[in-house]
């Protein structure tokens, strides 16, 4: 009977909230998720893929999720010129919510964090040249 009541007072586990996102990207600097739909303070895992064949000092590729509002263009332009910290400005980097290393072909990365609060924020590739090419894509948190 006391077993009975001790069981009673341990809450029900619940599923977890978490949602996991694998992103491909490849030599025509594309990822192959645009969108990422997630609700405030939900668990997020993504995956990050290069499935290009390209060497890795011609053709990287990484994961950046920026914080909301912040100029893609100057980010990017800013980071061409910092190699040691995989392109991205050390004086711009309070503006990265999280980060994968940028990966050569075969190589995957991942990264686990909380979404922020409801919004639009880009995500992108900061390899010289890709995130003005268009590798980029947003996590719309509603």
């Amino acid at each position: 009977m006391l077993l009975m009541l001790a069981m009673a007072a341990v809450p029900a586990l619940r599923a977890d909230d978490g949602k996991t996102v694998q992103i491909h990207a490849n030599d025509m600097m594309k990822y192959d998720v645009a969108s990422i739909d997630a609700a405030p303070g939900q668990k997020l895992t993504v995956t990050l893929a290069n499935a290009g064949t390209l060497p890795k000092a011609a053709m990287a590729h990484n994961f950046v999720l920026l914080k909301q509002g912040t100029d893609v263009a100057a980010f990017a332009a800013a980071g061409l010129t910092h190699p040691e910290t995989e392109y991205v400005a050390p004086e711009l980097s309070g503006n990265v919510i999280v980060k994968t290393k940028l990966l050569g072909p075969g190589e995957t990365d991942t990264v686990r964090f909380m979404a922020p609060a409801a919004g639009n924020y880009d995500y992108i590739c900061t390899f010289p040249g890709h995130a003005q090419a268009g590798m980029r894509g947003t996590l719309l948190v509603k």
